[in-house]
């Protein structure tokens, strides 16, 4: 009887937790999340006449995010931004500047390059102007100079990277593909180069590789115990083709081959710039643009 009464209390126990894990109810069909409660008012109060705050908290919730649900988040809003702006006549800056941001949070590179592409044909302002530029407008000097700062750091010349991060734009353009430098396309890669070329040359053998050996005469060498003879950060394979990936990247490559292509995206057909694609691509439904009780909905007082 006692067992009894003993697995009852439990039963009840964790379906009481369960339940004060569960989110609100909303929507049929719709993804639940649980948010902050600011960041829940302010999606409470986004009204479609207004795409530009869509926008702005996309920028808001896109500079913090830590988790796969923010930049969900994020990204659903810049998707709403493009399309509601566009519904209503406006200018194209909104619209390409959300392309652009959708852009920075994309994972693929492919994804990244089409909606670049998208940018560019609904807003002439991010049309490319000239031979010395990328397609984010970084000059091929920056572009060059970022991808020497790796090579500097992977070599332990941590002091000639430090130098050559000073250099004009260098920093920015890091910063604009830092995402390339994460298997899982996060940000930050810009401040663990900085973190590693600070902790070159090896403080024991100046990158030398070897050291003397305390007292002995005529001198005799051993190999360097801090760095192994291998001056500069400890890398993964993963690791290390991420940053090839971004020299590639940075200095546009020299691999058109069919083989080359098959190999970095599966012979994916090249996408179409076609504004009406964005939302379907993205997985967001424009016609429900209001937050309500964790989903979004077609009409503010429906829950």
């Amino acid at each position: 009887m006692a067992r009894i009464l003993i697995a009852v209390v439990l039963v009840v126990l964790g379906t009481a937790r369960a339940a004060a894990r569960q989110p609100e109810a909303g929507a049929p069909g719709e993804t639940l999340v649980t948010l902050p409660e600011e960041l829940v008012s302010r999606l409470r109060g986004l009204d479609p006449a207004r795409p530009a705050e869509y926008f702005t908290l996309g920028e808001e919730v896109a500079d913090v995010y830590q988790t796969p649900a923010d930049r969900q988040i994020a990204q659903h809003l810049f998707v709403l931004a493009f399309e509601l702006d566009r519904r209503q006549g406006g200018t194209a800056r909104l619209a390409g500047s959300a392309c652009m941001a959708l852009a920075d949070l994309a994972t693929l590179e492919r994804d990244r390059k089409w909606l670049w592409a998208l940018a560019r044909a609904v807003d002439p302002r991010f049309q490319r102007t000239g031979w010395g530029e990328d397609d984010r407008g970084a000059t091929r000097l920056d572009a060059y100079r970022a991808a020497t700062v790796l090579g500097l750091v992977r070599s332990g010349d941590g002091v000639a990277a430090q130098q050559l991060l000073k250099e004009p734009g260098v920093r920015e353009t890091i910063r604009r593909y830092e995402r390339l430098l994460s298997e899982s396309g996060d940000t930050g890669g810009l401040r663990v180069i900085e973190s590693e070329a600070q902790r070159w040359p090896c403080p024991e053998c100046a990158n030398a590789r070897i050291v003397k050996k305390f007292g002995t005469n005529p001198p005799e060498y051993r190999l360097c115990t801090n760095c192994g003879g291998h001056p500069g950060p400890k890398l993964s394979i993963a690791q290390l083709v991420a940053q090839l990936r971004f020299e590639s990247r940075l200095l546009r490559g020299i691999q058109r081959s069919w083989s080359a292509q098959i190999a970095a995206d599966g012979g994916e057909p090249i996408r179409d710039p076609e504004p009406s694609e964005l939302a379907a691509a993205l997985g967001v439904d424009p016609a429900a643009p209001y937050w309500r009780n964790g989903a979004w909905v077609k009409a503010p007082g429906k829950p």
